[in-house]
């Protein structure tokens, strides 16, 4: 991993990680273009922990909250991550073969777009987050495992859809994503086999870019919420999924 490369990949991550256009699947494609024979699944790891430290600066006080003063939004997140849970268990095995199937991201980030936009325009519940819509974001972000499938895009989408205002379904989203990083980190190290032996300056580099990004992309998107302008996202991620499909190799 050179230091171009973790610079490029830790911005890519910050973006992509909170904005709606799937972070894994833009860290394939890239890799894809960048010659790289597999995942580099160490590396990933540092971007995601990165982006994991911008939601503990964003969301800090929300997060004591929810172990303090307001359990009840801990008891909903820990719902919904049961349900992220077994969902991602169920599927391992088909969401892994997918991250070697570039042109099944491409799709992947089709239906991303149509999901956004459709959750942009269509309100069928009411506000306020319930134990139902819980679980229905944790399935959501489940799905979101899919590279291709923006995880933030599905869980603010399913939250828009059932009723919730873009702020909550935000901040929802994204301390929901903390048990689903610490959980994927977990599983991907396992994965990667602790080689850290291969890990340099390159990769801290990456942490922190991705970190920094990371902060100004979540506040940027809460903005982007507040002035109704989620849908534009799905634009981009249909654009992408086709150009996705058309010029790049399974």
């Amino acid at each position: 991993m050179g230091f171009l490369q973790a610079v490029v990949l830790g911005i890519v991550q910050g973006v992509a990680e909170f904005f709606p256009i799937s972070s894994s699947g833009h860290l394939v494609i890239l890799h894809k273009l960048m010659g790289f024979k597999g995942p580099e699944i160490l590396f990933d790891i540092f971007l995601h922990f990165g982006t994991l430290a911008a939601v503990f600066i964003v969301f800090g006080r929300e997060i004591v909250e929810s172990v303090t003063t307001k359990k009840r939004v801990g008891f909903l997140i820990l719902l919904g991550s049961a349900v992220t849970f077994v969902l991602v268990i169920l599927f391992v095995k088909n969401i892994e073969a997918v991250f070697n199937n570039v042109k099944m991201i491409g799709i992947m980030l089709l239906v991303t777009g149509v999901w956004l936009i459709a959750g942009n325009l269509i309100r069928l519940g009411t506000e306020g987050m319930t134990a139902f819509k819980a679980c229905l974001i944790g399935l959501a972000q489940g799905i979101g495992a899919l590279p291709g499938i923006s995880r933030s895009g599905a869980t603010i989408s399913t939250g828009l859809f059932l009723g919730l205002d873009g702020q909550s379904a935000a901040k929802f989203s994204f301390l929901l994503s903390i048990p689903a990083i610490l959980g994927a980190f977990f599983f991907k190290m396992k994965e990667a086999g602790f080689n850290f032996a291969v890990i340099n300056i390159n990769y801290f580099i990456g942490f922190f870019i991705a970190c920094i990004v990371g902060v100004a992309s979540l506040q940027l998107l809460l903005k982007t919420l507040y002035r109704n302008r989620f849908h534009w996202f799905g634009v981009y991620c249909i654009a992408v999924g086709i150009l996705v499909v058309i010029f790049l190799k399974a």
